[in-house]
């Protein structure tokens, strides 16, 4: 068993990989996910991080994430650990396990940035909140 290569924070670990890091504070369930997917040997990354989303569940979710990258990278460590870590400083807990993982931070910054980007291509504020108001008219209408 060995160590995490990047220990909890530090900053000098997170200007290593810097855009991993600002990935991980800004939006830390796309590393969550990704690391998820590389480290899972069977089921699927996208059902647990759909899972992790659910407030309260994702305080449960989190520990056990960091024990199965832990295990899947042999690290030394115990649930405990993983717990503290976790309730302590969650992203940092993220940003060190996605490392643990494989997450490189510059192809999934602009992975990610290319997805947001596809997402809010044809997106007009305006048009969106007129559909939001005609739908609430039509609820009240018809209830």
């Amino acid at each position: 068993m060995g160590k995490w290569s990047y220990g909890l924070l530090n900053p000098k670990h997170c200007l290593d990989d810097w855009k991993l890091c600002l990935l991980t504070y800004c939006c830390p369930f796309a590393p969550f996910g990704i690391a998820l997917e590389k480290v899972m040997s069977q089921g699927d990354g996208f059902r647990c991080l759909v899972i992790a989303n659910i407030p309260i569940v994702g305080y449960c979710v989190l520990p056990c994430w960091r024990g199965i990258v832990r295990k899947e990278k042999g690290v030394d460590g115990n649930f405990f650990f993983d717990c503290l870590a976790s309730y302590c400083c969650p992203c940092c807990t993220i940003y060190q396990g996605s490392h643990e993982a494989g997450v490189k931070g510059e192809f999934e910054w602009e992975r990610t940035i290319e997805i947001m980007k596809r997402g809010l291509d044809g997106f007009d504020p305006s048009k969106e909140a007129e559909k939001a108001k005609n739908q609430s008219k039509y609820v009240a209408d018809n209830v």
